[in-house]
């Protein structure tokens, strides 16, 4: 059996039942039932989502900011020579590569091996650019806002990658 995944990267302390509670108590109109709640919010987001990625929409969020989609130069290098923390590690052609260099290891074994080569996504399809996303909070209102972080779902990264990788595209992002 393989490992599992191990506990959450993120956690938050305000959750979709914490914004259930607040509709009960404050809304004026009929009430909605829990499961009629959080699918509305589920297609809200969705289209939210949609419209970013597959329209280049702005999402203003009042006196939070904006959310879009951001386009950047791949760099290589940093300016002391070191590897840029922009690049993603390509996991596939790692592991391909892992399997030729490592052969008859384990995943056990090979993650006792130390400073292990990786290969990098080169992002050649979109000409060397990396997407994004991005909450701009230069437009926001609100006290302590470099305390506040936005974290896309897996999702809505791979609604990204699909629309990108599609060659008859019309939407193109800027930085």
């Amino acid at each position: 059996m393989g490992e599992l995944r191990g506990a959450g990267k993120h956690s938050s302390d305000v959750k979709k039942y914490d914004f259930y509670s607040h509709y009960r108590k404050n809304t004026k109109f009929p009430k909605m039932e829990r499961k009629e709640y959080s699918a509305f919010l589920k297609d809200l987001m969705v289209a939210y989502s949609e419209a970013i990625v597959k329209e280049n929409m702005e999402l203003k969020l009042g006196k939070l900011g904006f959310i879009r989609i951001q386009a950047k130069k791949l760099h290589f290098f940093d300016k002391d020579g070191n590897t840029a923390k922009s690049l993603k590690v390509d996991w596939q052609k790692t592991k391909e590569y892992w399997s030729t260099k490592y052969p008859g290891k384990t995943k056990a074994e090979l993650k006792l091996i130390q400073n292990k080569p990786v290969i990098y996504h080169e992002n050649d399809h979109t000409k060397g650019e990396f997407y994004q996303h991005l909450w701009d909070k230069l437009t926001s209102m609100v006290k302590y806002r470099g305390l506040y972080k936005f974290i896309p779902s897996r999702q809505y990264s791979r609604l990204i990658t699909e629309v990108v990788k599609d060659p008859h595209r019309t939407v193109f992002y800027y930085g």
